[in-house]
């Protein structure tokens, strides 16, 4: 079998077998016109050497893994998860075995619709309620996504927190007060949309998005950050200037500060689980906290901790605006309050859409420039060329390149494994005719392509250890 031993995450190179053995995939090959008109009748025409993956077959062709259980394969290292190696089955074996399963190509058809429609009803089954997203994400069992603790406590903090101020605004009718509703909703609005941001993220890639869906998280942190400005800040500036032209007066002033005292232990507690979050993430890279602030590309932690502090701040500004206008009589302290409450969710949002807006589609400069450093000095690599690097989501990157390889090494390196090069040179002293050396030169052709393929996955093995943020590695061969 033309299989390479799994040794780890890295394949050993096959042995050279000599001109007058036939392996078992150079048999499947020869069997090809063995059954064609069958299949060409159901499937259509397909060429010889084409080959599916075992998920391909599983999908394509409904097959179980017992039914693909004894079909020669070849095997490829998956460079991007498990399983470690991937096995590759010809094209026409696994249409066989799937008429042997289904009898008719028109079976397997109804039979792929009648799976689809029990998979749509299940999906529209378990479709969880919109309250179900604010619940803290885990990516697997025990595992709990970055962001979603810091998430889920602001929703719980803020909804708290709005409700004591809806109170605080009805006993006293401040204008600053009103400001502080404005900001809460903003926030929990903002909070939910970043939950359901995170929860699309976790989507597994499909043929729509092959990259996945983790920039879903930036897209709503963005949307988050223009109702902020909209909602929050357009709504207290107003309100403040409205005070201005129009003052009224206030009433209540121990119920108000009552009220804000609440909501400002209730904020200050968010903000303790946002920087307990984010000391906790910034140690997780070996990282000081403002280091980790300044150049993560998580979009989740730094808008709640920035938000709650803000937040913070903002009870105090309301709170001492309310208390000037009591004691001087002034409604001016109150409206100038609301509008510095609504100037700074302004300069927040501000800050988080224009955050959010760098990391679509940015490039990953100094640790693309640091992997193209790493290829160059690989020995069997003559040049890298066209370097691209791409942000793909929160901590996930693509990197691509095209790699020109040294032809003499990698033939060496063929040759000088087990015992290929004395086995070649058999070979090629039984040659007797034309068709003797086509064979040879076929055969090596497969093994220095297989040991191309090898090199490959070796550097990109390399590049998702070194640099665990590039999950997506594309290296073409010059």
């Amino acid at each position: 079998m033309d299989s390479p031993v799994d040794v780890g995450p890295r394949r050993q190179l096959p042995r050279w077998e000599g001109v007058g053995r036939v392996s078992q995939l150079y048999g499947s090959a020869a069997r090809w016109e063995h059954g064609r008109s069958v299949r060409v009748r159901e499937f259509g025409s397909s060429r010889q050497w084409k080959t599916l993956s075992t998920r391909e077959a599983m999908d394509s062709y409904l097959l179980r893994q017992r039914d693909l259980a004894g079909l020669p394969y070849v095997s490829k290292y998956n460079v991007y998860g498990t399983p470690r190696l991937t096995q590759f089955y010809v094209v026409h074996d696994v249409q066989d075995r799937a008429l042997m399963r289904w009898g008719s190509a028109l079976t397997l058809q109804e039979q792929h619709r009648s799976q689809q429609a029990k998979r749509e009803r299940r999906i529209a089954r378990l479709q969880p309620p919109i309250l179900m997203l604010l619940r803290p994400v885990r990516a697997r069992k025990g595992v709990v996504v970055v962001g979603s603790r810091a998430v889920g406590a602001a929703i719980l903090g803020n909804l708290g927190v709005l409700a004591a101020k809806l109170v605080g605004w009805s006993a006293t009718g401040s204008g600053a007060m009103l400001s502080e509703v404005f900001h809460t909703l903003a926030d929990l609005g903002n909070q939910c949309m970043l939950a359901y941001g995170l929860h699309q993220s976790l989507r597994s890639p499909d043929a729509s998005r092959p990259y996945g869906y983790g920039f879903e998280q930036y897209i709503w942190a963005m949307i988050s950050g223009v109702s902020t400005f909209i909602l929050g800040a357009g709504a207290s500036v107003y309100h403040g200037v409205s005070l201005l032209a129009h003052p009224q007066p206030l009433d209540s002033l121990p119920t108000a500060l009552l009220v804000l005292g609440a909501t400002g232990a209730l904020e200050a507690y968010t903000l303790s689980v946002a920087w307990s979050e984010v000391k906790h993430e910034a140690a997780k890279h070996q990282m000081s906290t403002t280091k980790y602030l300044s150049q993560t590309t998580d979009p989740l932690n730094p808008a709640v901790l920035l938000e709650d502090s803000v937040a913070v701040i903002g009870v105090g500004v309301a709170a001492t605006s309310i208390t000037l206008t009591h004691v001087t009589g002034n409604p001016a302290f109150d409206a100038v309050g609301s509008i510095a409450v609504g100037s700074m969710m302004g300069a927040v949002a501000v800050f988080i859409i224009n955050r959010n807006r760098r990391f679509l589609g940015q490039t990953v400069p100094a640790r693309t420039d640091l992997v193209r450093d790493m290829l160059q000095s690989d020995e069997m690599v003559l040049s890298v060329q066209d370097v691209k690097s791409v942000m793909v989501g929160p901590n996930s990157a693509r990197f691509k390149a095209e790699i020109h390889f040294n032809p003499q090494l990698l033939s060496d390196k063929y040759l000088q494994a087990h015992d290929n090069l004395a086995e070649v040179f058999k070979s090629c002293q039984r040659v007797r005719s034309e068709q003797d050396t086509k064979v040879v030169f076929e055969r090596y052709g497969v093994f220095l392509l297989a040991t191309l393929s090898i090199e490959v996955d070796r550097l990109e093995h390399e590049i998702m250890e070194a640099f665990p943020e590039f999950k997506y590695i594309d290296l073409e061969v010059l």
